[in-house]
């Protein structure tokens, strides 16, 4: 089964901690699954006979690895591990919990039959080696689920026993490509509402999870017709009955479900079959864009993830700015600057960090300022470039791929190449400008000093404007020299460029210029 050299030495470490102690260890739960599909896992789930609590801490030192209690009631707990068990596809954690009463009870209090096998540690290098099977628990023939790719509750209990349970099993069958069993599915729909009791970070986790693996849209679809996304985010049930203009393909809610598959395509993730031209292609694309995607924000989410969720929350203000004007047309007036604290809020609940929560509210605030930097058929000033990458800080490059996907998901099979093309070159160009920005990072011409010693200013939020300003203009080329910035900001001071500041004398009235 392919095991990687260092989770090999694991489990015999494991093995051996175990041998020497009466205790009773199983492997169970997903590490063992994902060894029958001969696939990488996270962790090594075990289920032992003595209180977790008490050896888990001696395993832990072992091991040389950092124990932490998950849950002192039920008796679970994680031992993180070293770096000299991480691999390509690390096994990063051992998930450890006690057995109640014996092995068969522990499966039965599990959630689905293809997690519900347990196997004696002392046999796990046997099955590793020669790929028995035999001595494998199974009593909810989790193999067989294996073998016909479906996905099975344990109980009718599971759902209202743990209500993450809802997410899990629509994140697990888009995650291994298996069919949720039709009795689960009725099972999922008559306890949706159970999601509403789980803490907002576990949410969060599976969420990551879901957004993490290719084909996220169609598992959004099957959350929503399951009851389960609407309890999760209430915010978006209104965006289902919302209609668009008619060059939109879908209604909102299909269309952000669209830009979520449309991010994927874009990444090389996804397919896209309304395009009826290899749209992909003229969109700007290289190692450095692969990278950047897959960076880390958190120790479990990358830009990719967030980029993805920003595709379902860019338009989730449409419902509450919905009119039609005087022409008879559907508009969503200020829908950006309305979505931005609703996305923030939704994930705040959820409890993404702050960095999270800033990039994904970013992106809805601005997605459509790409298409707001140039008039048609024309290319962006190297001022609004200036402006949109300043606006936009660290998610300037997200929010230009969010534009995209928003563009595809629109359209959809009535894309116009040479619209995308535009759309595909200022997007380009501006990624080219950030990158030359980056590597050639030019001094500020003049610093609040100067603003003191030439200008007599009060230091104050004016300092900030009129700098900010000489910036601009030195971006764009309109200064170049000291003078010549000094020159600037004095036109700006002795006239009506800064906002509400008439002249001069208004200035020293305010006392924002010492007399």
């Amino acid at each position: 089964m392919g095991l990687d050299p260092k989770n090999s030495k694991l489990l015999k470490k494991i093995e051996a901690f175990f041998s020497q102690s009466a205790t009773s260890a199983f492997l169970v739960g997903g590490y063992l699954r994902d060894r029958l599909l001969e696939r990488p896992s996270e962790d090594i789930d075990l289920a032992i006979s003595g209180d977790v609590l008490t050896i888990a801490p001696a395993l832990a030192e072992f091991l040389n690895g950092h124990f932490v209690i998950l849950d002192s009631e039920k008796r679970m707990a994680r031992i993180i591990l070293p770096e000299e068990y991480q691999t390509a596809n690390p096994v990063a954690h051992l998930d450890i919990n006690t057995i109640q009463k014996d092995i068969y009870h522990d499966l039965a209090r599990r959630d689905f039959d293809i997690d519900a096998m347990a196997l004696p540690l002392s046999k796990a290098s046997e099955f590793i080696e020669k790929k028995e099977t035999a001595e494998i628990i199974d009593p909810y023939h989790g193999i067989n689920g294996i073998s016909t790719k479906t996905l099975s509750a344990v109980s009718p209990e599971i759902f209202m026993d743990d209500g993450l349970r809802l997410l899990r099993c629509v994140r697990i069958s888009g995650e291994l490509g298996f069919k949720i069993e039709p009795d689960t599915l009725t099972l999922i729909k008559e306890n949706s509402g159970c999601i509403k009791n789980v803490a907002g970070e576990r949410v969060r986790e599976e969420l990551l999870r879901l957004f993490r693996a290719p084909d996220t849209g169609n598992a959004v679809i099957l959350l929503d017709e399951l009851g389960i996304i609407g309890s999760i985010i209430p915010e978006l049930s209104l965006c289902k009955e919302t209609e668009q203009p008619k060059e939109h393909q879908w209604n909102v809610f299909g269309h952000s479900v669209k830009s979520v598959d449309a991010v994927d395509y874009l990444l090389r993730k996804g397919d896209w079959p309304y395009a009826t031209t290899d749209a992909r292609d003229m969109a700007p694309w290289n190692s450095y864009l692969r990278e950047y995607f897959e960076s880390h924000v958190a120790s479990d989410s990358n830009r990719r993830q967030l980029l993805k969720i920003a595709a379902l929350f860019h338009d989730i203000a449409k419902p509450e700015t919905f009119v039609i004007n005087d022409a008879g047309r559907i508009r969503f007036y200020g829908h950006p600057a309305k979505g931005e604290p609703i996305a923030r809020n939704i994930l705040t609940r959820l409890r993404f960090s702050v960095k999270e929560t800033r990039m994904v509210a970013g992106m809805t605030l601005h997605h459509l300022r790409p298409v707001q930097m140039n008039q048609k058929g024309q290319l962006p000033s190297d001022r609004a470039i200036y402006r949109y990458l300043r606006d936009t800080g660290d998610i300037a490059i997200d929010t230009l791929f969010l534009s995209l996907a928003d563009h595809l998901a629109a359209r959809g099979q009535n894309l116009e190449p040479g619209f995308w093309a535009e759309h595909c070159r200022i997007t380009a160009m501006v990624i080219n400008k950030k990158e030359e920005e980056k590597n050639i990072k030019k001094p500020g011409l003049i610093n609040g000093y100067d603003l003191l010693d030439n200008f007599k200013l009060t230091p104050g939020p004016v300092f900030k404007m009129i700098l900010e300003a000489v910036a601009e203009a030195q971006a764009v080329g309109d200064v170049s020299t000291h003078s010549e910035a000094l020159r600037f900001a004095g036109e700006m001071i002795g006239s009506t460029c800064l906002p509400n500041v008439d002249n001069r004398d208004y200035l020293q009235g305010k006392g924002l210029i010492k007399p």
